[in-house]
C-alpha cells in the first residue's frame, strides 16, 4: 500500500472559530443539459425553447452557455441551459 497517504508525525492545532454564514445559491437555469459531445443537447434546447444555439456536426460546438425558456401548456415555465466544458477535453 501507499505509506505516504497519512502523516507520520502530527501536532495539535490551534483552537478554531465558530461562525454562522448565510449563503445564497445563484443558478443559471432550472435544468442543465449535460452529456457527451454531439449528443443533441443544443438540438433539444432549440426544439423546446426559443433559444438559437449554434448547432454543427463537430464536437465542442457549444463554447458559451445557451439558456432558453420552456413554456408549458398549463402556463408553467422553466429555464434550460446547454452548458459547455463539463466533459474532460471540452
Amino acid at each position: 500500500g501507499n505509506t505516504m497517504a497519512r502523516p507520520h508525525e502530527s501536532s495539535d492545532g490551534l483552537a478554531g472559530e465558530e461562525r454562522r454564514i448565510e449563503l445564497e445559491l445563484k443558478t443559471v437555469a432550472d435544468v442543465g443539459l449535460v452529456g457527451m459531445p454531439n449528443a443533441g443537447k443544443s438540438t433539444l434546447l432549440g426544439a423546446v425553447s426559443r433559444a438559437c444555439p449554434k448547432i454543427a456536426p463537430y464536437p465542442f460546438t457549444t463554447v458559451a452557455p445557451y439558456v432558453g425558456k420552456v413554456d408549458f401548456v398549463d402556463g408553467s415555465t422553466l429555464t434550460m441551459a446547454d452548458v459547455p466544458g463539463l466533459v474532460e477535453g471540452a
